[in-house]
């Protein structure tokens, strides 16, 4: 009789590799359609899985938190507003949270996470990792995602992209206070000179050297992405005048860097792609704006 047992084993392993890709199927499945709070070793994050098969990421940066909130309960409000779009788009949903402690969520050093600043590790640095590390779990997204973010999120977009512009598809920049302006002569976080300063997180923490010598062609790579500024025409409040930040009131403001980016690109002899949108009636409201956010990346 013959020995069957050896080829009994490719048989074997075709059924173990089904069980383990049966298995990973579920895993995703599970998650799909739930929002999660996850955890990095550089901060806390929610996650939203889509419905549908993923197929590109939106990283959502919430503004200012109030001294009586959580960093990670405006993270959780904030992504609760996309998920539905998340599931038309099949897009995963991130959103950092920007704790006080560890990122100054309602005030820091240097502007906290508004300038990219954070305690341990700075705050594009936290981004980074967890769109990285959700591209570790689903592969085939692509490696450039979508940006938004609000008031002081806004103001963290703003200062990404014109640090990490290959890394970004399409922003939205929501009624930030202030922006990373093409200017030479205004030092970091609002312009391109070169901010040297010393600089301590809390009165607790030792002082450390901050150095940090912006590169120029990032803005003019930035200029050239979809980027959409997005303000009530209602948010008129008064604002001081910012090194190398024109303008009294959010829409001035908004104004300004868009038409100084789309300058800066055309200086270059490039077209600039930035536009701002002036939503009637809103003033300085997330919720109410959100809708034109969403319009801005994708239209109706």
């Amino acid at each position: 009789m013959q020995d069957t047992r050896t080829s009994l084993f490719p048989i074997r392993d075709l059924v173990l590799t089904a069980l383990v890709c049966a298995l990973s199927a579920c895993q995703v499945f599970a998650e799909a359609g739930q929002l999660t709070q996850e955890h990095h070793e550089y901060g806390e994050y929610m996650r939203y899985i889509p419905a549908g098969s993923p197929e590109g990421i939106l990283v959502i940066v919430h503004g200012s938190i109030g001294e009586d909130d959580t960093a990670i309960n405006a993270a959780r409000v904030f992504i609760n507003r996309w998920t539905e779009e998340a599931d038309q788009r099949c897009v995963v949903l991130l959103a950092p949270a920007f704790d006080q402690a560890n990122f100054g969520g309602h005030a820091g050093p240097g502007g906290g996470y508004r300038g990219l600043f954070g305690r341990h590790v700075s705050a594009d640095v936290f981004v980074n990792a967890i769109v990285d590390a959700t591209r570790e779990q689903f592969p085939e997204l692509p490696e450039k995602f979508l940006l938004y973010g609000h008031s002081a999120g806004g103001q963290f977009v703003s200062r990404y992209l014109v640090t990490h512009p290959e890394r970004i598809k399409a922003a939205v920049i929501s009624s930030a206070g202030s922006f990373a302006f093409p200017d030479p002569d205004a030092p970091w976080a609002n312009g391109m000179k070169r901010l040297q300063r010393r600089m301590r997180w809390s009165d607790d923490d030792p002082w450390g050297d901050v150095d940090i010598t912006p590169d120029p062609s990032k803005w003019l790579a930035a200029a050239q992405l979809p980027v959409t500024v997005v303000v009530g025409s209602r948010d008129l409040g008064e604002m001081k005048e910012a090194p190398g930040n024109p303008g009294t009131t959010h829409v001035a403001r908004g104004r300004f860097w868009k038409r100084a980016m789309n300058n800066y690109a055309r200086k270059h002899k490039k077209r600039g792609r930035v536009r701002a949108v002036i939503v009637d009636g809103i003033g300085h409201n997330s919720k109410l704006l959100t809708p034109a956010c969403i319009e801005a990346f994708w239209g109706n």
